[in-house]
């Protein structure tokens, strides 16, 4: 009975609240507690307003972090795509070039391989490739740039992969020739006059005009035959050549096809300096590598020219 009292009290007073609101007799007593509570409310308003940015920025802080790292990420995309372009057209030059060796070597067999180590510190010179045995390479055989020429041979060899010692390396020796520039020569007794030696007297026979008489011909000197050998400090070094061997800088060194180790006319680099040493048999001269033995890439491999060394007894 209290519960159903206690009901109707509260909804008397609630209907009664309605009606004097709407009439607005309760105006004076709203605005007062209005007027009395304002103090307090800005007073909250104040406290609360600097945790309220810190929310705030922490928000806005996460929604700047997500967005630089979703801008990095496609950042990176980007470069990873740029690379892969950069990538393509180097390799496709690359091969372009390997091409060009195999158009002008129509003879040989060559095989493109991918540069993939290096080993160039300490005394040793050597990069490995990425063709081994099961790609029909074996120990010795011979190693090209991508233009043709000479940069080692395969020193160690595994299914997959293989060593090139480098011509700079220091256990490296080639047979070698360099090819001077041509000569030109006099034959003998040709439009020379002694003194003291009676002129020819004039005879029926008519002379011959001098569009019949011989011409000075142009005679290429004989190639100096020497051994490239690897050298830490010089690269390469020619040695054992002949101190009358007429040779000078920017002759092109080449192989000589002595010994069976290396098909004849590979280039190997070009004389930079000739070094003579007074009544001694030999003459040394530093040679410049052809290719850029720091920065290879990819590299040709003569699997048609089998080395001496390889064949049978």
């Amino acid at each position: 009975m209290r519960l159903v009292w206690w009901f109707a009290a509260v909804f008397t007073i609630c209907l009664l609240s309605i009606v004097l609101s709407e009439l607005g007799t309760l105006s004076p007593l709203r605005n007062l507690s209005l007027t009395a509570n304002a103090p307090v409310q800005r007073g909250l308003r104040d406290v609360a307003s600097p945790i309220s940015n810190v929310f705030e920025g922490i928000t806005d802080r996460g929604d700047l972090a997500e967005e630089n790292e979703r801008l990095r990420d496609e950042l990176e995309r980007f470069r990873v795509q740029l690379a892969e372009q950069q990538d393509t057209e180097a390799r496709i030059r690359e091969l372009e070039d390997a091409l060009g060796v195999k158009q002008s070597r129509p003879d040989d067999l060559l095989k493109a391989a991918n540069v993939i180590a290096e080993d160039t510190a300490g005394f040793k010179r050597f990069i490995a490739i990425d063709l081994g045995q099961d790609d029909g390479l074996d120990e010795g055989m011979v190693v090209l740039s991508r233009n043709g020429s000479l940069i080692g041979t395969i020193a160690l060899i595994s299914a997959d992969f293989a060593w090139v010692r480098l011509i700079t390396d220091p256990d490296s020796a080639v047979n070698a020739q360099v090819n001077a520039g041509e000569d030109t020569t006099t034959p003998a007794g040709e439009g020379v006059v002694t003194p003291g030696t009676p002129l020819p007297q004039a005879s029926a026979t008519p002379a011959p005009s001098p569009a019949a008489s011989p011409q000075p011909t142009a005679v290429p000197p004989e190639p100096a035959r020497a051994v490239a050998k690897g050298e830490l400090k010089r690269g390469v070094l020619l040695d054992l050549l002949p101190s009358d061997a007429r040779v000078a800088g920017g002759d092109l060194v080449l192989t000589s096809g002595h010994g069976g180790n290396y098909p004849r006319g590979l280039l190997i680099g070009t004389i930079k300096d000739v070094e003579a040493r007074p009544q001694a048999p030999f003459q040394t001269a530093t040679v410049e590598p052809a290719a850029n033995l720091l920065g290879l890439d990819t590299v040709l491999v003569l699997i048609s020219f089998q080395p001496a060394r390889l064949t049978s007894p």
